[in-house]
């Protein structure tokens, strides 16, 4: 057997022990990442520049996809996806879409806190990730903070994402629960030209019927 072969050999053996490792600490709690110490000192016996990034976040993709796309959301599943990806942290932290997709798997699991931890991790990285802002919104939406979804939704419309139907539609919503008819319609009309809609087409209808531009209230919060 070759150098190069043993070496190759080493290396699988050396990923499938790693593998079974952190399949073993993270299915003893699932909510591993609220207990980093008990991780980290298992994990100071590896060395993470040994894994295959590329190969492992492959992995943690289709695991992901997988939730995402079933009827039965399986907990272990979620699990087995926030293993792969805190590992992929590990191996590159300045990688952001690790951490968006823990914020996302944890907002999945109603963790709050860690939840919030990921997001701002992955908007620390780059502020101007329009992807890990979409989803920092969405985490404040779903818990009916509009203030600071907006604020991250915008975020997200300027750097990248104004083409998204799902983040023109709920800014739209926003906008409106804010009384900002004006931009309000403006979101529902762009959501409408991406994804035509017949009940969003009477949304629209609805605010033109209001003659809102001929208000006093517009008037007023427009001097």
């Amino acid at each position: 057997m070759t150098t190069k072969s043993v070496q190759l050999q080493d290396m699988m053996i050396y990923n499938i022990i790693f593998a079974l490792v952190c399949t073993i600490l993270f299915s003893v709690n699932s909510s591993f990442a609220s207990e980093f110490g008990h991780v980290e000192k298992s994990s100071v016996l590896f060395d993470y520049s040994k894994l295959n990034e590329s190969s492992i976040e492959k992995e943690a993709d289709t695991c992901f996809n997988s939730f995402m796309n079933s009827a039965e959301k399986s907990e272990d599943l979620l699990n087995m996806c926030a293993g792969k990806y805190y590992l992929l942290t590990k191996i590159n932290n300045a990688n952001i879409k690790p951490y968006v997709r823990l914020g996302r798997i944890y907002d999945e699991k109603n963790k709050t806190r860690l939840a919030k931890e990921n997001f701002y991790r992955a908007v620390n990285i780059n502020y101007t990730d329009p992807y890990a802002n979409f989803y920092f919104g969405e985490f404040y939406y779903k818990r009916n903070d509009y203030k600071r979804a907006l604020e991250y939704y915008n975020k997200a419309y300027n750097y990248g994402l104004s083409g998204k139907y799902e983040l023109n539609y709920k800014l739209g919503i926003i906008y409106e629960k804010f009384a900002d008819l004006i931009n309000a319609k403006k979101y529902y009309e762009i959501s409408n030209k991406i994804k035509p809609d017949s009940e969003l087409q009477k949304k629209i209808q609805s605010l033109n019927d209001l003659e809102y531009f001929k208000s006093e209230y517009y008037h007023t919060i427009r001097e």
